[in-house]
């Protein structure tokens, strides 16, 4: 169990920085659940939060029962920060802004990525200039630098993910005809399929808590 609530904190925090959305959240809850003879009604409840706010969902991954290793937490994260980027450039700027984010929260402890996420942001939004001299890195080396810093903070000790929770999937914030973010500030409400989805699901977990 302490492995699934340093996870859940992990994903909470990813959520709360913009890092991760709802239904990989569910999706990771989902494949818990496949594994355990019988889940938590926490673990439940993630997997039946399809429409609901981020924040709400992260509220949801906080009542695990037990505490979180928080170190291990954030390892988790920066871990998922590198496998993200490592397969997509392009957010880049999302990785740069939850490092910065974390760094004024102090919860990084490496010294080189702290001193990255300081300068990443920045960076990042001045690359036009720096095709006309004013920056003297380039969008590829900022990001060389970025994984860097984060293959160094993840090296020792090593966290592992239960299940993959980054897949092959184009981002799903990104419109595959325009390449653009579209990226939405509010979950989509549930259908009347969804909602009788999740009535059902209710009504086998109350079942199942009841045997």
């Amino acid at each position: 169990m302490s492995r699934m609530r340093d996870e859940a904190e992990a994903l909470a925090r990813a959520l709360e920085l913009g890092l991760r959305d709802v239904p990989e959240v569910i999706a990771w809850a989902d494949a818990q659940i496949l594994r355990e003879d019988r889940p938590c009604e926490a673990l439940c409840d993630v997997s039946l939060a399809r429409g609901r706010y981020p924040q709400d969902v992260a509220g949801m991954l906080r009542r695990f029962s037990g505490t979180p290793d928080k170190a291990q937490a954030v390892r988790l994260l920066l871990c998922l920060m590198k496998d993200w980027l490592s397969r997509d450039a392009d957010c880049a700027d999302w990785i740069a802004s939850g490092l910065y984010q974390m760094a004024l929260a102090e919860e990084i402890d490496d010294p080189q990525l702290r001193e990255v996420s300081r300068w990443a942001v920045w960076a990042l939004e001045e690359l036009d200039p720096a095709e006309a001299g004013y920056i003297q890195e380039s969008r590829e080396e900022i990001v060389r630098q970025m994984l860097d810093a984060l293959d160094e903070a993840t090296a020792a000790p090593i966290a592992k993910w239960s299940f993959a929770i980054i897949d092959e999937r184009p981002s799903p914030w990104r419109s595959p005809e325009s390449g653009q973010s579209t990226r939405p500030t509010r979950p989509a409400q549930p259908t009347p399929a969804a909602r009788l989805r999740s009535r059902i699901l209710q009504s086998l977990k109350s079942w199942s808590f009841s045997r």
